[in-house]
């Protein structure tokens, strides 16, 4: 056995080797495609670093460094077989004991788990769950607030040039001739002004769909969102309820939990109802990118056809369950670097759930209060919640730049996100990582509107929350100033003449 459930503790590491800790880093960026390598200075195209940071770290809406906790219990648990190869069988054994930890976290039973190398190829397992001859119809939710590469994936096709497993493909062809016939159709979450949809009139057109795509003879793949780019969370569970119990012969339902800003009894609750459940080990969990998760229904697993050939192009054998008809005919290979990811997403869930309850929802509470201040003192807005409050809108605010500079739309807030990642550190001596930008709604001339996202994660939630009440407010109350101070040196910049070139 690789390591055993309390392989991973918090006992005090030994001193930190550089040649060792690079060696992991590099381990941690491979196995995935062009995304997740670092450029010369250290960051991937989402200008994180594999390596821990002392960052002012609120982006994890997008992506997430390493926490130092994460990376040096790994470095402690793998320290002697960094340099030995990944074989098959090990990596095999290794992501069994990890499907084993996920089910008691979550409190799973019967429920197929499905590894991948990122969100976006997480797609890839809702069509093979749904896959049964007739052509597809995949229903995508709000395109602009889940992944980017979803538009091709959940359709079907590759999304790049190259999977994470290294084949060569061509961009956006099919992956296997069972998907050539899929068509896509995008739902809108959000109204222009940028106001989330009532969930009944979502869930009511994802039944149009259903119904039309049945009609034509096609099987419906339907997307719902819980916390999205913006933390939406639509339908509401209760319509995906009743969509699932009208609808379940003719459409499987996939929620896009990838921001995994969720509590397990809402996992189990749609597993519950037939749904695949696609999550992340990034983003609010605070794993290294990338790293998927898929949580398949028993009932839902038993019924699939064998992985059209084209899989093996995408993933390696033991990233499949065993008992997966047609897992088998993929390529039986390891990737350590997607093991070591999704093994530090782990050791993070484990000790966030360790956490008090009140104690996180204190540290929810004054981010929320600080994060108010910090809008009325720049006089910005905040793009509309949907009014529920959960861990998805608690956890995750989208600010709109252009309630304060008018002319700021989402090229220009794509380029203040760049000088922040870039030149916070010269600016004001701390790096700050704010969440990308996001399409929510048109400025008066129909140009999309300027955002940037503050999150927290659960590294960050664990450090705040080990904070006595006052030394809590002033830390959010120094780091709120410092996120202010750089959005608007980025805005002197970025408003004021031709635009720094973008990066990613």
């Amino acid at each position: 056995m690789l390591f055993a459930a309390d392989a991973f503790d918090d006992r005090r590491p030994p001193p930190v080797d550089p040649a060792l800790a690079a060696r992991l880093a590099d381990t941690l960026a491979s196995g995935g495609d062009r995304r997740i390598r670092p450029g010369a200075d250290g960051r991937n195209l989402y200008h994180a670093t594999v390596l821990p940071t002392d960052a002012l770290a609120y982006g994890s809406s997008t992506i997430s460094s390493l926490s130092e906790h994460g990376f040096n219990a790994l470095l402690d648990h793998w320290r002697d077989r960094l340099d030995r190869p990944m074989t098959a069988d090990a990596y095999a054994e290794a992501l069994a004991m990890l499907r084993s930890r996920l089910a008691d976290h979550f409190g799973l039973t019967d429920t197929a788990i499905v590894f991948a190398a990122s969100g976006t190829d997480l797609e890839y397992v809702g069509l093979a769950a749904a896959y049964d001859g007739r052509p597809v119809t995949a229903v995508l939710l709000g395109r602009d607030e889940v992944g980017s590469g979803c538009v091709h994936s959940a359709a079907g096709r590759f999304f790049a040039d190259e999977t994470a497993i290294g084949a060569g493909v061509v961009a956006r062809t099919p992956i296997d001739p069972a998907f050539a016939d899929t068509e896509l159709v995008d739902v809108a979450v959000r109204d222009a002004a940028g106001r989330p949809r009532a969930s009944a009139a979502v869930a009511a057109e994802l039944a149009l769909h259903i119904e039309r795509a049945a009609a034509q003879g096609r099987r419906a793949v339907v997307h719902v969102v819980h916390g999205s780019k913006s933390g939406l969370t639509l339908p509401a569970i209760a319509d995906v309820e009743r969509l699932a119990a009208t609808h379940s012969d003719a459409a499987l339902f996939v929620v896009d939990a990838c921001q995994l800003r969720m509590a397990p009894g809402a996992v189990r609750r749609y597993l519950a109802l037939g749904c695949v459940v696609l999550m992340t080990g990034s983003k609010f969990v605070g794993g290294p990118p990338f790293s998927g998760i898929a949580l398949v229904p028993g009932a839902v697993r038993d019924r699939v056809r064998p992985l059209p050939g084209g899989y093996r192009r995408l993933a390696a054998r033991a990233e499949w369950p065993a008992d997966w008809p047609g897992a088998d005919g993929l390529i039986a290979s390891g990737n350590f670097g997607l093991l070591l990811r999704l093994q530090a997403a782990m050791i993070e869930m484990e000790r966030f759930a360790a956490l008090p309850g009140e104690r996180v929802a204190h540290v929810i509470a004054r981010f929320s209060h600080h994060v108010l201040r910090l809008v009325k003192r720049l006089e910005l807005a905040e793009v509309p919640g949907a009014g529920t409050s959960c861990l998805a809108t608690e956890t995750l605010r989208t600010l709109d730049l252009s309630a304060r500079w008018p002319g700021c739309d989402f090229d220009a807030a794509r380029a203040m996100h760049g000088l922040i990642a870039r030149q916070s550190r010269q600016w004001l001596g701390r790096e700050i990582r704010l969440g990308q930008p996001v399409r929510t709604h048109q400025m008066s001339d129909g140009r999309p509107a300027g955002t940037l996202r503050l999150a927290l994660s659960m590294p960050l939630i664990a450090d705040l929350a080990a904070l006595p009440v006052p030394a809590l407010d002033a830390r959010l109350d120094r780091d709120m100033a410092l996120v202010g101070a750089a959005i608007s040196a980025a805005a002197s910049i970025a408003l004021a003449g031709p635009r720094p070139a973008l990066a990613g």
